[in-house]
């Protein structure tokens, strides 16, 4: 017996080190061979004058603050950073939109059924003001919306639909088709139960090439609003791109990063989160890098992620105040 004790203290130790050791090691820098991906070449910039004025506003539904290190893996700072759920309201001369939807104002009533686990990270937040609140504040009803262009089917973009009845969702064919085969039966089809009966539009990036992508779509056809494939974080993850008149051009990621300095750098967030909100690990990370080089050949784009608080209020101030802030 004694000998037997013997052996399994070092082994228990041993194994302890071992798990203190990955542990440790998550929270260390993952390098990404950015070198091979970058193609050096003078980038044109686009003449955007004769483009429509497009008004871009953020609109914070609710947030939480997290430890910097798990929102930027490699970051050695306990310093909070803001992740926020919000929408995007866009008004184009031909058409008034969101990019994804914020929060309804029943959320925590939806939240409540599904798993402790669950709702004790993923969805732990604070609701601030509802997308429905924000609409009003704007002097619109959802009735007066065009549409709503959503990034990716994740519940946390579609929280804010069961507010806006009757509005036409317009979603990646690739992403909608995945989701079937499981994303809108997780967490007792929490997704699927958002997304309610509103009409769905599917939209395929089957145009060319767009600066770096591979694919795109002209969302209106005049060329300021292009859809652009950010796969990886799920299958049909689709940024779009605003080219306008009366301001900086603004490239919305979605989730392809959650802050900026997840495609500054580049790097994931902790990998306890990532894998946990990532469908191909892969090819987010291709995804990431590739946005890593977009925002090298175009400083004078603004690259907002939808979870970024400090970037978008960033946005916000320089747009209220004229004054331009570097958001990369």
């Amino acid at each position: 017996m004694m000998k037997s004790r013997n052996c399994i203290v070092p082994v228990g130790l041993s194994l302890a080190a071992l798990g203190t050791g990955l542990a440790l090691k998550s929270f260390l820098p993952q390098r990404f061979d950015t070198a091979s991906w970058f193609e050096p070449h003078t980038s044109m910039s686009l003449d955007t004058a004769s483009l429509p004025s497009i008004e871009i506003t953020f609109l914070r539904c609710g947030s939480v603050s997290i430890p910097e290190l798990l929102a930027v893996r490699g970051a050695a700072s306990f310093a909070p950073r803001l992740i926020v759920h919000s929408a995007v309201l866009i008004r184009h001369p031909r058409a008034t939109f969101l990019y994804d939807t914020g929060l309804c104002s029943d959320i925590h009533a939806y939240l409540s059924g599904r798993s402790f686990f669950f709702r004790q990270t993923l969805a732990r937040f604070t609701l601030e003001q509802s997308i429905s609140s924000h609409l009003r504040h704007h002097g619109l009803t959802p009735a007066q919306l065009d549409f709503v262009l959503l990034s990716h089917l994740h519940w946390d973009h579609v929280s804010g639909v069961p507010d806006l009845p009757g509005v036409t969702l317009r979603i990646n064919r690739v992403e909608y088709e995945a989701a079937r085969n499981g994303l809108f039966e997780q967490e007792k089809g929490l997704v699927r139960e958002l997304l309610d009966n509103n009409p769905v539009e599917l939209f395929d990036c089957a145009g060319p090439t767009y600066e770096s992508f591979r694919s795109s779509h002209d969302l209106l056809g005049d060329g300021s609003l292009m859809l652009l494939p950010l796969p990886g974080h799920t299958a049909g993850h689709t940024g779009l791109l605003i080219n306008r008149a009366n301001g900086p051009r603004v490239f919305l990621l979605g989730d392809a990063a959650w802050v900026a300095p997840n495609y500054q750098r580049p790097a994931t967030m902790h990998p306890f989160l990532w894998s946990r909100v990532t469908t191909d690990d892969a090819t987010a990370r291709q995804t990431l890098i590739q946005v890593h080089q977009f925002s090298l050949l175009h400083p004078e784009i603004a690259l907002i992620a939808m979870h970024d608080g400090w970037q978008q209020e960033l946005f916000e101030h320089a747009e209220r105040t004229g004054k331009v802030h570097k958001l990369q």
